[in-house]
């Protein structure tokens, strides 16, 4: 298989929630960086995302909102496939009728269990799930919603524009137990960690997320150019220190005769003594002092 150098996707929808067209389209648009729609009617394709879709059939699982979500897969030219139980009603039809392939149409005795599998046997997955935009979800969904958090699969909300649904969502269902820690070698516990999902960002998502972190790395740097001065200053300072505290070279002189003759002495920070300068330039910066030759 051909890379495609775009992220792949897969998406699986579910709930009976009425969901508007519109709000799917711009929803979905938005977060997969689909192009502007052309003059009839379908979106540009996404330059970052590659998506499978999942869309579930049956007579108590397919919606006007599944519907909008297949319309939405049709006008982006979206290949789905279809998990149908070999039930019906008024919306069944058009997404049987619209795949590419008649084995896009997979029968399934339980849309919901087959939706999980196949999301679990991805690597970057999405269940959306439908609710009535004010956070209900019908038991069935919810129930979903339940296995596919257990399954490690992230769960959206696409009728609150993609609000992640987690377990404060589901008040009547019980999350996983928290792993038991794990005894280390040297005794101490630690817990066992669990892999966490991919997490799909919008092109707008990621630019806030890339200036957050280039305003970190620019106080970083402005904190560490600050520290560096600081310390060449208190450096300086303390080489001055040290010359003050350094030995005085003892020099017999007569009571009131001035010295007539002085030689150039340099600090030596290493050694913490006053050292001739010798022949050349002294070394820059180096504390110097005339004294009694």
């Amino acid at each position: 298989m051909v890379s495609t150098g775009k992220r792949a996707v897969t998406l699986g929808f579910l709930g009976t929630g009425d969901v508007a067209p519109e709000l799917v389209c711009d929803t979905l648009n938005s977060h997969f960086n689909f192009g502007s729609m052309d003059a009839d009617g379908y979106f540009g394709p996404s330059a970052e995302y590659d998506l499978t879709v999942y869309l579930p059939a049956g007579e108590t699982v397919t919606s006007s909102g599944t519907h909008a979500a297949c319309e939405w897969a049709i006008r982006c030219e979206l290949a789905y496939q279809v998990l149908w139980d070999q039930t019906g009603n008024q919306y069944t039809p058009d997404l049987l009728g619209s795949t590419d392939q008649p084995e896009d149409v997979i029968s399934v005795e339980d849309v919901t269990t087959a939706m999980i599998e196949r999301l679990s046997a991805q690597d970057n997955t999405m269940l959306l799930v439908l609710g009535n935009g004010e956070g209900q979800l019908d038991d069935p969904t919810a129930e979903a919603a339940a296995e596919a958090l257990r399954a490690e699969i992230p769960v959206y909300d696409l009728s609150r524009a993609l609000l992640e649904v987690t377990w404060c969502h589901l008040p009547d269902h019980e999350p996983p137990q928290t792993p038991a820690p794990d005894s280390e070698d040297d005794g101490e516990l630690a817990l066992v960690p669990a892999d966490a999902p991919d997490v799909t960002l919008s092109a707008s998502e990621a630019t806030i997320v890339t200036a957050a972190f280039s305003k970190a790395e620019q106080l970083l740097d402005l904190i560490g150019t600050d520290v560096m001065t600081r310390i060449e200053t208190v450096r300086e300072s303390l080489i001055h220190g040290r010359s003050l505290l350094a030995p005085k070279p003892e020099t017999a002189v007569e009571d009131g005769d001035e010295p007539k003759k002085t030689k150039l002495e340099i600090f030596n920070p290493t050694t913490g003594q006053w050292e001739a300068a010798g022949r050349g330039r002294p070394p820059k910066n180096a504390q110097k002092r005339r004294v009694p030759a």
